[in-house]
């Protein structure tokens, strides 16, 4: 008997699932109010599709989101990052940071920032772009392993409250295509300013 009544509630459910599935469907408008959100600092970022937003955050992280990857390549991970007014250091200093998790060339060279504004009424937000070979594992990790063909876009958020830094990894086509995933990411937390 209580056999039945799970398998009941089971499909009740995913009929229930599957219902409002349907109904968003063919409604952006309907897609955008189930998103996700992530507070971080004085912001939240609602992160609809194609994001998914991680159950768990990242060690430091205000929380995360996810792209999956295509044909079974890594996909695209977000995480936010709030360390209060003053903390987490200056634009340089995240620039600096962000530059050090990548491999220098083959001639010694860091690797090179592309730098880009990005204005929401009064406020300015600096993307940074970089390529190359990421050193992944954590900041206290004494072992890092390279994964070339990798790229970055850091992004510092001024806020009152101390700015909020983005940290968007992944292989360099699947960051490169999913650039106005984060732009559009990070606008969500400015909807007056559209």
């Amino acid at each position: 008997m209580n056999c039945i009544l799970t398998a009941s509630v089971l499909l009740f459910s995913l009929s229930a699932l599957r219902a409002v599935a349907d109904d968003t469907k063919g409604d952006p408008a309907a897609g955008a109010a189930a998103a996700a959100e992530i507070k971080a600092g004085n912001y939240t970022f609602k992160a609809g599709a194609p994001w998914a937003v991680r159950g768990e955050p990242k060690m430091m992280s205000s929380g995360g989101a996810t792209i999956a990857g295509k044909d079974s390549k890594p996909g695209v991970e977000a995480d936010f990052y709030h360390f209060g007014a003053g903390g987490g250091g200056g634009e340089a200093a995240n620039i600096a940071r962000w530059v050090g998790q990548f491999q220098p060339g083959e001639d010694g060279a860091p690797a090179k920032p592309k730098r880009e504004e990005l204005k929401f009424g009064e406020k300015t937000v600096i993307l940074v772009h970089i390529k190359g070979t990421f050193l992944t594992g954590g900041a206290m990790a004494a072992k890092k392993a390279p994964m070339p063909g990798y790229a970055m876009i850091g992004a510092i958020i001024p806020g009152e409250g101390g700015s909020v830094y983005l940290k968007v990894t992944g292989a360099e086509a699947a960051v490169t295509g999913a650039t106005e995933d984060v732009k559009k990411l990070i606008a969500s937390a400015f909807p007056a300013a559209k």
